[in-house]
């Protein structure tokens, strides 16, 4: 049976088209998805009004009500996601939202961890797969960094940035390629010299970065909290956690991208930024990271505020 993967864009929803990659090899047709201009939805819409037989998945990502009312006419779809904003899908039986733990370990799970433990329960991986305790620390290492977990570590948290990192060195194709080899071949996870030479430039460039937006940052007032704005378009977490360490005067920081996005990021743990900050600006994410959407119609004020009216 062909099977249709509709993922995120980030570490854990790419790790998510891994194991569908290693589950069902070419049987799998795979889409990554952004919840920018209602991405994800626009992309499930079209795809189901094709008539496609296909069985769906969803991972890491949602979709909204309309959608989701098609998708349970439809059938032959299942949702595994663990933002909060996601919630109030669990009242179909095809969804499954988990905020929490997976397990009992009390560690926060990852849309990777829970389509790997999917997977597993309804004999959608082999023997081999189902044993291999490689994939099982890969899922791990995608979780941990997915939760932020990875700060607390010490070697072990730098692998998992560097497996970020990697995905964005090689694009998603690529990285699926050294994961799946890396996994099923050559039985480790250990980085080659070309895979360490391309971390360290990759990690200069995100140094320089940041140093250069730390210049930039202005603190505002912003929903009854201090919040750090800084202008940016890439490395939202890295930025976001490092510019938080060394500005305790603020509460959160605001990263916005001028292609429509603002990302939200706090190292609080008394602030939930997806409740109390993004929901209030029509988006939502997680209690440490979350995020937003302004319209073109905010840019283009912007334009004629420098133009025409500054």
């Amino acid at each position: 049976m062909m099977i249709k993967l509709f993922t995120h864009i980030d570490l854990d929803g790419v790790g998510c088209a891994v194991l569908a990659k290693l589950a069902f090899k070419d049987d799998v047709d795979i889409e990554y998805c952004d919840f920018n201009d209602n991405e994800i939805n626009k992309k499930v819409l079209d795809y189901i009004n094709h008539d496609n037989k296909a069985f769906i998945y969803i991972t890491d990502i949602s979709v909204n009500e309309e959608v989701a009312k098609l998708l349970d006419k439809r059938g032959n779809v299942q949702l595994l996601d663990h933002h909060p904003t996601a919630l109030n899908l669990n009242k179909y039986n095809w969804c499954k939202v988990i905020t929490g733990c997976l397990n009992v370990d009390g560690i926060k799970t990852s849309g990777t961890e829970m389509f790997y433990y999917w997977l597993g329960i309804n004999g959608c991986l082999d023997d081999e797969l189902e044993n291999n305790k490689l994939l099982k620390k890969f899922v791990e290492l995608v979780r941990d960094y997915d939760t932020w977990r990875w700060t607390e570590f010490g070697d072990e948290g730098i692998l998992c940035k560097q497996i970020n990192d990697l995905l964005y060195i090689y694009g998603k194709e690529k990285f699926i390629s050294w994961c799946i080899s890396k996994i099923y071949y050559n039985n480790s996870l250990e980085l080659n010299d070309t895979d360490k030479l391309l971390l360290n430039i990759k990690q200069k460039e995100i140094d320089n970065y940041i140093e250069k937006k730390d210049k930039q940052l202005f603190i505002l007032p912003m929903c009854g909290y201090n919040a750090g704005f800084v202008f940016a378009e890439k490395y939202f977490s890295e930025l976001g956690n490092k510019l938080c360490k060394k500005h305790p005067e603020v509460d959160f920081i605001v990263m916005i991208d001028m292609d429509g996005t603002i990302s939200y990021r706090t190292i609080r743990e008394d602030l939930d930024l997806g409740q109390k900050i993004a929901k209030q600006f029509g988006g939502g994410g997680h209690p440490k990271a979350a995020g937003s959407q302004f319209s073109k119609e905010v840019l283009l004020k912007i334009v004629k505020y420098i133009f025409y009216e500054g």
